[in-house]
C-alpha cells in the first residue's frame, strides 16, 4: 500500500482569453514509497506547486485519481478530505504560513488540537519536536520575532504534529540565505528519516533534491525519473 498514488492524474485551467484550456500536467503516474523521501524539479511554471497541491489534496485533478492509503480523495466531501489531509498529511510551504498572533509553540500545536487532542498531549509533542529543531528557547517567541530558518523549522515542527504519513514541501528553503537554506535542508531530512515518515519535496534546487531517494523531472507536462 502506498501512502501517496497518483494515477492518469492530468490538470489543466482555462485560458485568460477564455478559449480553450490551458494543460498542465498530462496522465501523471506517481507512487510515493512509504519511508522514503521524492523530489520534482523542474522550471518555473512548469506545475511543480500544483501536482504537489493534488497529491497533498488541496487541489483537485481535472482528471485522474489520487489515492491516500488507497483511499480515493476525489470520493470523499470536504470535510472528510480536511479530516484526512489533518491526521496523515503535514505540510510545509516556502511562505512558512504561521499565525502571527500565535507563539512557536502554539503554531506547532494546531494541528493536534484541530485533531481534538489534548492540550496536554499537543504541548508534550510540541516541545519534543520544537526541542529536536533546537528551539527550545523559542517557544515563547511570536513569528516576528524569528528569523527566516526559525520560521521554517517551527512550520516543519507542525508538519510533523501528528505524525503524518507524508510530508509535502514545496520549495521549503526558496526564501533563505544559503547558511540558513542548508541547515533547514539538514533539519528536515533528519527529522523526517528519524520519525520514519514519507517525504514530497518541490525545489528547484538540484543539490537538494539529490538528497532524495528518487528524483523526478516534471517537464513537458509529465513526469521523467531521474533517480531511483
Amino acid at each position: 500500500m502506498y501512502p501517496i498514488e497518483l494515477k492518469q492524474v492530468t490538470k489543466s485551467f482555462k485560458n485568460a482569453s477564455g478559449e480553450g484550456d490551458l494543460l498542465i500536467l498530462n496522465s501523471i503516474d506517481l507512487c510515493l514509497l512509504p519511508g522514503k523521501s521524492t523530489a520534482i524539479i523542474g522550471k518555473s511554471g512548469t506545475g511543480k506547486s500544483t501536482l504537489l497541491q493534488i497529491a497533498g489534496g488541496l487541489d483537485a485533478p481535472t482528471s485522474g485519481t489520487v489515492l491516500c492509503n488507497e483511499t480515493d480523495l476525489g470520493s470523499l466531501s470536504d470535510s472528510k478530505k480536511s479530516l484526512i489531509r489533518n491526521r496523515n498529511m503535514g505540510f510545509v510551504f516556502q511562505n512558512n504560513m504561521l499565525l502571527e498572533d500565535f507563539t512557536a509553540l502554539e503554531n506547532v500545536m494546531i494541528p493536534a488540537m484541530i485533531g481534538g487532542s489534548s492540550k496536554k498531549q499537543c504541548a508534550d509533542r510540541a516541545l519534543q519536536l520544537l526541542d529536536k529543531l533546537g528551539l527550545s528557547d523559542r517557544l515563547d517567541h511570536l513569528p516576528g520575532q524569528l528569523s527566516g530558518g526559525e520560521k521554517q523549522r517551527v512550520a516543519i515542527c507542525r508538519a510533523l504534529m501528528n505524525n503524518p504519513d507524508v510530508v509535502f514541501a514545496d520549495e521549503p528553503t526558496g526564501s533563505l540565505d544559503e547558511e540558513n537554506a542548508r541547515e533547514v535542508e539538514n533539519m528536515l531530512f533528519d527529522i523526517v528519516s528519524s520519525e520514519k515518515r514519507t517525504l514530497l519535496l518541490v525545489t528547484h534546487n538540484i543539490d537538494f533534491a539529490n538528497r532524495c531517494d528518487m528524483v523526478y523531472r516534471l517537464r513537458n507536462r509529465t513526469l521523467t525519473l531521474e533517480k531511483s
